[in-house]
């Protein structure tokens, strides 16, 4: 809803991508009272989806879940989560046991 993107952070709080000169993200906790914020407690075992342009924040653990159209693009610095392992080439398919098809589609 701001229109933009917004550096993405790692875990902790390192650049997600060398030499991104991205808008850095707003100190959120600074202006709770002006922002529509939303949030649910959430037993263990629920779940929460949504598009990665969402500003957002896990506290706990993130799951990465993508369509079988998604390819690999190569940035500077290493991927979030990083697979040191895997030497994935600019437009390759993700493929192999560490992404398993979860749903295939019909």
């Amino acid at each position: 809803l701001w229109g933009k993107a917004f550096k993405p952070k790692r875990f902790d709080d390192t650049d997600l991508f060398e030499g991104d000169t991205s808008q850095a993200i707003p100190d959120i906790d600074a202006k709770r009272h002006e922002l529509d914020i939303i949030g649910w407690e959430m037993p263990p075992g629920d779940v929460v989806a949504f598009n990665f342009r969402t500003l957002h924040e896990a506290p706990v653990i993130s799951l990465r879940w993508v369509g079988d159209d998604v390819v690999f693009v190569k940035r500077r610095g290493p991927p979030s989560p990083a697979f040191p392992d895997l030497l994935y080439e600019d437009g390759a398919p993700f493929t192999g046991p560490e992404f398993p098809i979860i749903y295939p589609n019909a």
